[in-house]
């Protein structure tokens, strides 16, 4: 059966998309950011006579999505990609790919416009073989995911996609089943300023935040380092930021300390939040002239980016593995370290997990590329585990 859906897409025709997705630059300092990589994407699936929607979620810039429908009667599966990419960055050639030693180079190509080419290949062989299922196969391709997911977030608020779902970001293609949440946050300490030379006549807000940054290093730290989940370890804190002062003449009269919390599944952004806040008053505890808060930044612009967290034994996390046993490929879930859509379309109630061609090194990279072995690979798990959910050897 296999072989049947590799006829009707061999694995050129997936390539060939590809350097067109490449060609199709759809970051955010492009004129048309994602669209002319959407065109691109509806223009291939339109000839392989799969209609495609497009759903307006920022002026000018569209989620894509197509449907192969099947009978009613088996699970539907969602393939999810997003069309946009970083900028070229330092990379040379970034948006005229080549293929060097079985390697297709190009902004995009493994981060994640190889995981998309593969997607919608899978779609066309269906459609083309004519296979019956029991389930619809959807590809959704969405847009924003390089900045702050509003096309993700724009899929899930419709509703749930699809009872279970398959995000292409690039795993080497193993199934990552878990990955963290992240939160950024600002602690905000307001002191009293005068002048350097009577220090004692004011309020130093910077020895305040180093006070509450060493309680971090002292007691916070070592508590998340307890928690633990069997795939992503312990959650994590970061102080990234430090802004206070004026002159090295004027005790400072704020500063600002800017940081990320690497959340777990269980834990939410509201709820290490609350943690946070609860160490600055230990903090500050005795401290004369003490005045400090903590707040969420909205660097997200009020999309949650929570912790993914997929059981095991869910019908895609077995239908994967049986695949990727059958060619030869590890087996066994695994947990990401970094954020993906995932963890918006499993907030539906879809049952998703992250498995795409690719290492995640490469992305972003100046070098950035993907195997084509990785691709061909990627064909047959997606549609072996395509005819698994269905029942159909």
């Amino acid at each position: 059966m296999i072989e049947r859906l590799l006829e009707a897409v061999p694995p050129r025709e997936t390539e060939e998309l590809l350097t067109r997705l490449i060609r199709a630059e759809s970051h955010a300092d492009s004129a048309d950011q994602e669209l002319p990589a959407a065109r691109a994407l509806a223009d291939d699936l339109e000839a392989a006579g799969i209609p495609c929607e497009w759903d307006e979620v920022l002026p000018g810039r569209f989620n894509l999505t197509a449907r192969i429908p099947g009978c009613g009667t088996g699970p539907s599966l969602l393939f999810n990609g997003h069309l946009d990419t970083v900028p070229k960055y330092g990379m040379n050639l970034a948006f005229e790919p080549f293929v060097r030693d079985g390697k297709i180079y190009g902004r995009g190509s493994v981060d994640m416009k190889g995981a998309l080419a593969v997607m919608a290949g899978v779609l066309k062989a269906f459609r083309r073989a004519g296979i019956p299922l029991g389930g619809d196969i959807l590809l959704a391709a969405t847009v924003g995911e390089e900045s702050y997911s509003p096309g993700a977030f724009r899929l899930a608020a419709q509703g749930r996609p699809a009872d279970y779902a398959i995000v292409g970001e690039p795993t080497e293609l193993r199934i990552g089943i878990a990955h963290k949440g992240v939160a950024w946050y600002e602690a905000a300490f307001e002191g009293k300023s005068v002048h350097g030379s009577v220090p004692e006549s004011g309020v130093n807000a910077v020895y305040h935040a180093s006070r509450w940054i060493e309680l971090l290093q002292r007691s916070y730290i070592p508590e998340l380092k307890r928690r633990s989940h069997p795939l992503l370890g312990s959650p994590t804190i970061n102080v990234g930021m430090i802004e206070g002062g004026t002159r090295p003449v004027i005790v400072p009269g704020s500063c600002t300390v800017r940081f990320e919390r690497r959340l777990l599944p269980g834990e939410s952004a509201d709820s290490a939040l609350a943690e946070l806040r609860g160490t600055l008053a230990e903090a500050g505890e005795g401290v004369a002239g003490w005045n400090a808060r903590a707040e969420q930044m909205d660097n997200f612009h009020g999309v949650p980016h929570e912790a993914l967290d997929t059981s095991p034994d869910s019908g895609i996390v077995r239908a994967l593995a049986d695949a990727a046993g059958q060619i030869g490929l590890q087996a066994e879930p695994v947990g990401l370290p970094f954020w993906t859509d995932g963890a918006l379309i499993r907030s539906t109630g879809t049952e998703a997990v992250v498995c795409g061609p690719g290492r995640i090194e490469q992305a972003h990279s100046d070098e950035e590329y993907v195997e084509r072995e990785q691709l061909e690979q990627a064909f047959r798990l997606y549609a072996l585990a395509v005819l698994r959910l269905n029942g159909v050897s």
